[in-house]
């Protein structure tokens, strides 16, 4: 299988997206990453690190008038989300060599081959995720919806073009970073609902290790198998650190939520913030003056925090 994957990085996750791409390249043997790069300045830290089997790309290589437009009238989030389906298209439509096409969020982690994702049902156009709430997430779905976008999966056909395709246009119509419950809107991330009604053949992941995240955690037993991560007796395959904050080098906060148990902090979290470490370092190495990519520690709520 040749996959050709899809993310979009900013200053604020630029460490994040460097450990997001350690892993993926650790565990996936053929693939091709573009990378969405917000600012500049990231694109220029990135075209420096020579990283393989990526692509560089800046909003200005999309020649489609409404993204300059989004630009100037949306907040920094929202455009940022407003990329994630444009990036998508783009590559879909113009990159037509891959087998499966995934988006994924800057700040997933890889712990097993994203391949068995995919294997679940290879005949299929769509792929999605649901949040799989734990109880102290279910009132969410009513603002964030069934499926989380953090990643989207589709197969090299027409069917994931015209769904992707449709996504970005619904994107370019509003992609607020207030929920409205009443229209079923928020973000990129509701819209991807109407996908098994409008498009057919969509499937929804099984693997209880994929997008696991602060919001279903709780739901799972996590155990440490031979040195591989297990959900339940599921192989972990990417964990979403959905809420994570870098407050330095050296001090993390995990969560906004409640604290974080002992088997996912130790097999899961850990792991994290020591590869977080070494992507901090070697960009300070070589850029110094870097200062982005750290919250205010005074800002967010104090429920758990780890320092090395």
């Amino acid at each position: 299988m040749k996959f050709n994957f899809t993310t979009v990085v900013s200053s604020h996750y630029l460490y994040k997206f460097l450990v997001m791409y350690k892993s993926l390249k650790h565990h996936c043997s053929d693939f091709t990453l573009f990378i969405m790069c917000v600012e500049d300045e990231v694109y220029k830290i990135l075209e420096d690190m020579k990283l393989l089997d990526v692509i560089l790309l800046k909003p200005k290589n999309i020649e489609i008038k409404e993204l300059k437009s989004a630009k100037m009238n949306r907040i920094y989030l929202e455009y940022c989300w407003l990329l994630k389906s444009v990036t998508l298209n783009y590559v879909m439509e113009n990159f037509k060599d891959a087998d499966f096409y995934a988006h994924l969020d800057a700040d997933l982690c890889f712990f097993g081959d994203p391949q068995a994702i995919f294997n679940e049902k290879k005949d299929t156009s769509l792929f999605l995720v649901d949040h799989n709430n734990s109880a102290k997430f279910l009132h969410t779905y009513e603002s964030s919806g069934r499926f989380n976008t953090g990643f989207v999966g589709c197969k090299n056909d027409t069917t994931a073009r015209r769904a992707i395709k449709w996504w970005q246009e619904r994107c370019f119509e509003s992609c607020s970073s207030s929920p409205d419950i009443e229209k079923g809107i928020f973000g990129d991330q509701r819209y991807v609902e109407k996908w098994q009604t409008l498009f057919g053949n969509t499937h929804i992941i099984q693997n209880k290790g994929v997008n696991v995240a602060v919001w279903n955690i709780e739901n799972y037993k996590v155990s440490l198998v031979d040195k591989d991560v297990f959900v339940d007796d599921n192989k972990l395959i990417f964990y979403h650190f959905s809420g994570f904050c870098i407050l330095s080098e050296t001090e993390f906060s995990l969560t906004y939520f409640y604290p974080i148990e002992n088997e996912p902090l130790n097999f899961i979290y850990l792991p994290y913030i020591l590869l977080l470490n070494k992507a901090i370092k070697t960009v300070k190495h070589q850029y110094p003056s870097y200062n982005k990519g750290f919250v205010d520690g005074s800002r967010i709520p104090r429920i758990h925090r780890y320092n090395l």
